[in-house]
């Protein structure tokens, strides 16, 4: 194994496993446990039947086509605090999937601005001809639990039911937070509900602050909802296409009851399409 002894780098095919997983998740532990902090996997399919947990400091990294094909119904990627992903495509391959291509837990506190985790140039896609499951989900749902500036950027999110799902929930005793996120050049096409930021207004269970910038939209006949909004201070803007393939005349855009001071800069979805249930400072720009 001579790379690994002298390159900064860790390959997985440099590692054994009875499953893709389990030679992916050797290649990722060596490399948390030796100070290594990239983990490059190589250009080709990975046919995935279980669970990556990306560790705290380190980098999973694709090559050109790298494929990860999800074939059961299972979580795809969990990411610890300071680990990233990037430039690879996962590929939900199980008919009926309910679970989440990635996944960011805030029991893990990626909680200063100076934490380093990150998703980039990423493509996720339920081929499997069913809508379903999640895209990307953020959960923070204990006390002091909290997902706050992490990045991502350039990541297409095709059919699943919830395409980015961002969810704080009341802990027993003190706080949880889904805050201060940034979705800077996202693409969502054909999911039901493309985006869902869901908890309170404000403490003890926040969801708020997140900006989402550069989205491209294109809905379908699966398509019900653009987004949904509790919480405050958060910024959209971009651009939804061909609105006339929703089948149903409801609002595509939500502002719930426990919401504030959030902006919408979505000029191509009507007024008459957008419900703002929440309070006075709700803001959205229309033609």
């Amino acid at each position: 194994m001579i790379r690994i002894a002298e390159n900064p780098n860790v390959y997985v095919e440099d590692f054994t496993g009875n499953t893709p997983q389990a030679k992916i998740q050797a290649a990722i532990d060596f490399a948390s446990q030796n100070s290594k902090k990239t983990v490059i996997a190589s250009d080709k399919d990975y046919y995935l039947t279980g669970t990556i947990i990306i560790k705290q400091g380190v980098k999973l990294q694709g090559s050109y086509a790298t494929r990860f094909i999800m074939g059961a119904n299972v979580r795809g990627f969990e990411l610890q605090k300071d680990s990233s992903l990037c430039n690879a495509s996962i590929m939900i391959d199980y008919k009926g999937y309910s679970k989440e291509a990635i996944y960011l837990d805030g029991k893990y506190q990626y909680y200063n601005t100076w934490n380093n985790t990150a998703l980039k140039n990423l493509v996720l896609v339920n081929w499997t001809g069913t809508v379903s499951g999640i895209g990307i989900r953020l959960y923070s749902g204990g006390s002091g639990h909290e997902i706050s500036y992490v990045n991502f950027t350039d990541i297409k999110i095709v059919s699943f039911e919830k395409g980015i799902y961002l969810k704080a929930v009341k802990p027993a005793s003190g706080f949880a937070y889904v805050n201060a996120n940034r979705f800077d050049k996202i693409s969502l096409e054909d999911c039901i509900e493309n985006i869902v930021l869901e908890g309170s207004e404000t403490i003890p269970n926040e969801c708020s602050g997140n900006s989402f910038t550069n989205l491209q939209i294109q809905p379908s006949s699966n398509t019900k909802l653009i987004m949904s909004i509790q919480g405050q201070y958060n910024k959209i803007d971009g651009m939804c296409w061909d609105l006339q393939l929703i089948q149903n005349s409801n609002p595509i855009f939500i502002f719930k009851p426990e919401s504030n001071y959030n902006e919408l800069d979505m000029k191509s979805i009507p007024a008459n399409r957008i419900l703002n249930s929440g309070k006075t400072k709700n803001r959205f720009e229309t033609f």
